[in-house]
């Protein structure tokens, strides 16, 4: 298909867009109009146990003939509500936070009468439920379910003072190596979203923007590894969504976190809420400096006419400062109507020293020695702007959603290198090296998206959706030399401008019943993709467009209320990324390059998933067993040129079988001790050619984590977590095993207002990121480390907040408005 097809579909989607976004707006706001009705009730809700009104209480109202929703209000300062009804038969519900629940049945609104007053309802605060609740949300670090599993960051000690990275390697099924480089199950085509969409957040390059966001500003992270045809088909091995912290409590609440840690960071952050009547205004500041201190070191040897070996140390040491404010409103148009808007923007400053020292052998005798370094400054801007509107329709469960959203990226990279020789086989000593490199990157994308929810007779339900995706990226990258003038010359080679654009238009269909024991979900989604690169240099572009279908099947039976099996299905798709396409990436170190293929063709998979799912009184259990089949997968090649300089670009293979059976466990042995674990095992099959070499790899291995949460005395709890994983093979070799210890302390202070936390991370110093490559006449292994030991120390303040009583699993069905069964 041509590209300008596109145009068009854009065209009529915008319009559509805008159009739909109009009718909304006039719906919205016509339900605020005076309403002809004079008749409805009234009345007054008290404390049964102190007398006093209750301000905010909810009172809803339902038809008595089938219970569905028709209105609902909230009460004012002296407790009292009214609420206009058209003449019927009502049942009331008033529901007020940590109180019991009372209802009113059969209330009858006749024409021509007067409000009706229903009087003083008096309500009472329900000890046993509050303890129960209180008792529940201390245990639920993991939630699980058969189609998803929520971690509950607030919950997780070594969180505190971290960011979304250490967040995520505290999360069962995800993998985190110390690049940053995220897996989920073993595979690195893992999609992470930010309140459900692509954001901002996740940067051009999302290792450094999640890093940069802090932990304080998380609520829970969502695990999906075989979304529904509801979720974007990007992802081969699944979906990792971060939701942000928005509180819903009337009144102002907040929180203020303060840490340090060494080596040396310090972070401030501060989270603030005020609800009142129809605005919700929420707002999330965080600052923070920090340093990363790295090393590592290469070993290469070459054996051709000679021995040719190559010892390669790397120090490097990263700091500097990041800045994110969160700003947003939720307007409550009428009980049916939200109108939310919200603003990000992210601005960090870093220092990236990289030092590497070289000792050239020849049949094992020293015949050079030169040191390289590399003082690189990085400036990274992030601006994000995001409009939502949810409708409520009178019938339970209709819903209809409405999204816009815009961000701009951009990273300016800037290196001054360094090369100096001490010692070489040349009968005179070369002059240093004097380079430069600057890497400018600037991304724009726009995404309008649009949801509808519809209930059938019982508990069937229809949802379809439409998304327009556009981004374009683009990188100017230029290394040049100092010249015997002292003048910086461009290196050709290394020097181009290179554009990105990608267009995605989507629309999904998904249908789902729960007949009791059992239930199901099918769907089809369809996805046109136009993506097009273009390096302006040499003028060669690579254009490609393609129709999708991607549909999905999930059945549930209910064996008991305690045992659960599903079954599901999807297909997906993984795109090359950008850094995956690009041609120039990094002149560090110019004896080993990294290198994108701007011809590197998407992956798709076909995902299956057996799971069983067992909860008991003190603990649940599940396990899945998937397989995944991809065409297309790409891998990592090394190759090494004549004069010995390794390039690493990625390459499209043929196939590739991936077998897993995953064990995920909670148990809450005591009162004082809770546990969860996970183990993943699994087997993968690679076939393919790159560069006329063929590749086989067939290997099993596996990655474990275990944390243990235990309760000293009130108030008072220690955590310790484990993890490991174990070596898996790449077509040229293997990445070797590794593992790390983290400790944490947490203490309520201040009249429990407060909580002091310790952590230590990699207790022992174990982590590192090893790799063994082995080629025609050559082999290679490296191994680099971060900080060995990080030890940090936090403090929240919480603000006219208690600890979380309320039912956390009803807020997260409100931001999902998706089915579940």
């Amino acid at each position: 298909m041509h590209s300008s097809l596109f145009k068009p579909l854009f065209r009529t989607f915008l319009q559509f867009t805008i159009l739909f976004f109009v009718f909304i707006s006039q719906s919205a706001f016509a339900e605020t109009s005076p309403s002809p009705v004079d008749t409805g009730i009234k009345g007054k809700v008290i404390d049964k146990s102190s007398s006093r009104v209750l301000e905010y209480a909810t009172v809803m109202i339902f038809q008595s003939s089938d219970s569905s929703f028709v209105t609902g209000g909230i009460t004012g300062a002296n407790g009292s509500f009214e609420i206009k009804l058209k003449p019927g038969q009502y049942d009331v519900a008033v529901q007020f936070l940590a109180y019991g629940t009372i209802r009113v049945s059969n209330i009858a609104v006749e024409r021509g009468q007067q409000l009706l007053d229903l009087g003083e309802l008096t309500i009472a605060p329900d000890a046993t439920n509050l303890n129960e609740i209180e008792v529940i949300a201390e245990k639920s670090q993991v939630e699980m379910s058969l189609d998803k599993r929520v971690f509950n960051v607030g919950k997780d000690i070594s969180s505190k003072a971290g960011n979304a990275m250490e967040v995520l390697q505290n999360i069962p099924s995800v993998t985190v190596d110390i690049e940053g480089n995220i897996s989920l199950r073993g595979d690195e085509g893992v999609r992470v979203l930010i309140d459900g969409r692509m954001s901002g957040l996740a940067g051009i390059n999302s290792r450094d923007a999640l890093r940069s966001l802090q932990a304080d500003m998380i609520e829970r992270v969502e695990i999906v590894t075989n979304p529904s045809v509801r979720y974007d088909a990007s992802g081969t091995s699944g979906i990792i969504n971060i939701v942000l912290r928005k509180d819903r409590r009337q009144g102002f609440n907040g929180s203020v976190d303060a840490s340090t840690g060494y080596p040396l960071q310090a972070g401030i952050g501060l989270s603030a809420n005020y609800r009142k009547n129809k605005w919700n205004v929420f707002a999330n500041y965080a600052l923070n400096y920090n340093e990363r201190i790295g090393s590592g070191d290469l070993l290469k040897e070459l054996n051709t006419s000679a021995f040719y070996t190559t010892k390669q140390a790397r120090d490097r040491h990263r700091n500097g400062y990041s800045n994110t404010i969160r700003l947003g409103a939720d307007y409550n148009i009428n009980p049916l109507n939200i109108l939310t808007f919200s603003l990000m923007y992210r601005y960090s400053d870093q220092t990236n020293t990289s030092t590497i020292t070289y000792h050239d052998f020849t049949d094992n005798v020293l015949a050079g020695n030169s040191e390289r370094v590399d003082n690189e400054q990085e400036t990274d801007p992030n601006l994000e702007y995001a409009l939502n509107y949810k409708k409520q329709f009178k019938r339970k469960d209709q819903l209809l959603t409405a999204s816009l959203q815009y961000f701009d990226n951009s990273e300016v990279e800037q290196s001054k290198i360094t090369e100096t020789f001490y010692l070489s086989p040349a009968p005179i000593l070369p002059e240093p090296l004097y380079q430069k490199s600057k890497n400018n990157e600037a991304e724009n994308n726009v995404q309008l998206q649009a949801d509808y929810f519809h209930p059938f007779t019982g508990k069937a339900k229809l949802e379809t959706g439409l998304k327009l995706e556009s981004r374009t990226i683009g990188n100017d990258y230029a290394v040049s030399e100092r010249d015997s003038l002292g003048d910086y010359v461009p290196i050709a080679e290394f020097t181009n401008r290179f554009e990105y654009t990608e267009n995605i238009l989507a629309a999904y269909l998904l249908f789902g019943n729960d007949a009791g024991r059992y239930s199901y979900q099918v769907g089809l989604r369809t996805e046109y993709s136009d993506i097009n690169t273009l390096l302006k240099e040499t003028s060669e572009s690579n254009n490609q467009n393609y129709f999708d279908f991607f549909p999905s099947a999930h059945f549930t039976w209910k064996l008991t209320e305690k045992d659960n099996l599903q079954l599901s299905y999807s297909r997906r798709i993984r795109r090359p990324d950008f850094g995956q396409l690009n041609p120039f990436r990094s002149y560090t170190d110019n004896r080993y390059i990294w290198t994108g293929n701007p011809g590197l063709k998407p992956v798709y998979t076909d995902s299956y998933e057996l799971g069983y799912l067992r909860y008991w009184d003190k603990s649940s259990f599940n396990t899945t067993a998937y397989y995944r089949y991809s065409t297309d997968v790409f891998q990592r090649i090394e190759t090494l040129d004549s004069t010995g300089i390794t390039y690493v670009r990625p390459e499209n293979f043929a196939s590739s079988d991936a077998y897993g059976l995953e064990l995920i466990g909670a148990v809450f042995p005591f009162k004082w001790w809770s546990l969860n674990a996970n183990l993943n095992f699994f087997r993968t099959i690679t076939d393919g050619e790159a560069k006329d070499i063929v590749y086989h790899t067939d290997y099993y291995s596996w990655t474990g984590r275990i944390n243990n949460r235990i309760t000293i005395k009130k108030g008072f709890d220690l955590q310790l977590a484990g993890n490991y994983q174990a070596s898996m093979d790449t077509p040229q070799g293997k990445r070797l095993p590794s593992w790390f210890i983290d400790l944490g302390l947490s203490k309520e202070v201040l009249k429990g207002k407060g909580t002091l936390t310790l952590n230590v991370k990699d207790l022992f110093g174990t982590r590192t990121h090893s790799f063994e490559t082995f080629g025609e006449n050559y082999y290679t292994r490296s191994e680099f480390r971060w900080n060995a030991t990080v030890v940090t120390l936090n403090l929240n303040y919480r603000i006219n907040q208690a600890k979380k009583r309320q039912n956390e699993r009803r807020e997260q069905m409100e931001d999902s408005g998706g089915m579940e069964f």
